[in-house]
């Protein structure tokens, strides 16, 4: 028989799990163990001298063991659990779970985490949601699952401690991991190299009053000087080319082709190129924004080596 009965399963993923009865054990912590070793102790002395006082305090503290347990239950019991979407993340960073919780009443000194992982602190949780993120290692791209989430407290005393365990069901995309050389840097160009340049190879397309923040070299002094007022050269300025990157997954060395792809996109995504991905079964056109850019990391992640 195994005595470990309260090692259940975890509860079933669902989008909202309220906890309750069936859903909640509580067990008297070590220190909860010692305090009724103590009054144990205490009862069995104080009955064997006959001594009113010492029997007092033994009655004292189970009575105060037991309310520590029922208002440890109570901490955790009504409190409502929501996974919400996990953002993707790079193979060797942590991936982030967010949760939403939010109780009927007031509980105190939650804790939320994963089995042998770092564990979240929540002081004060009210009717009012309240967001965490738990994370958990990621080592290799693809889809990560992550064990099941533990929600505990050891609320009031420390005496006992009430938990539950809830299974997600939110996997989170673990996309390559660019490699050092790739990994994309703040890319600040030089304001009046950049305005040389634009004068350079750009058609001339009128003139616009100055503002604060427009470069001295880009200022029509000609007109200035006939007292026409301050104005600034516009140019028309054709947009960067966009890139379509192809992926090859018959390549021999995979993983560092896909890590290849994912620096260039870092790349071209701050330096303002349109950027899209092809693989064998779909393609995203070439766009801008971060939105486009996680699809493309994505779909790096679900790339599946070419069957030989």
């Amino acid at each position: 028989m195994n005595l470990k009965f309260w090692q259940r399963p975890p509860l079933q993923a669902s989008p909202q799990r309220t906890l309750g009865h069936n859903d909640i054990l509580i067990l008297p912590t070590r220190f909860g163990v010692l305090f009724l070793g103590l009054s144990l102790v205490l009862f069995l002395f104080g009955s064997n001298y006959q001594n009113n006082l010492i029997l007092m305090l033994a009655f004292l503290m189970v009575s105060l063991f037991s309310s520590c347990l029922l208002i440890c239950y109570r901490n955790l019991a009504g409190v409502t659990l929501s996974p919400q979407p996990a953002p993707g993340t790079h193979a060797g960073d942590p991936a982030r779970f967010p949760i939403s919780l939010s109780g009927t009443g007031h509980s105190y000194h939650l804790q939320l985490g994963f089995v042998q992982g770092d564990k979240q602190l929540l002081h004060t949780l009210s009717a009012t949601p309240s967001r965490l993120e738990v994370a958990w290692p990621s080592r290799r791209r693809g889809p990560l699952l992550p064990p099941p989430l533990i929600i505990s407290s050891r609320y009031p005393l420390g005496l006992c401690r009430v938990w539950s365990r809830l299974a997600l069901n939110q996997a989170a995309w673990v996309w390559p991991r660019p490699l050092a050389g790739d990994t994309p840097q703040a890319h600040r160009p030089r304001q009046e190299q950049g305005d040389k340049h634009q004068s350079n190879s750009n058609d001339f397309d009128g003139l616009k009053p100055w503002q604060r923040g427009h470069s001295l070299g880009r200022v029509a002094w000609k007109q200035l000087a006939q007292q026409r007022g301050m104005l600034v050269k516009q140019f028309d300025s054709p947009g960067p080319n966009p890139e379509l990157l192809t992926v090859d997954n018959r390549h021999p060395q995979l993983e560092h082709h896909l890590s290849e792809l994912a620096g260039r996109l870092h790349r071209l995504h701050q330096q303002g190129v349109p950027v899209g991905l092809s693989t064998d079964t779909e393609t995203l056109m070439p766009a801008l924004g971060r939105t486009h850019l996680h699809h493309c990391l994505t779909l790096l992640a679900r790339v599946e080596p070419h069957a030989s």
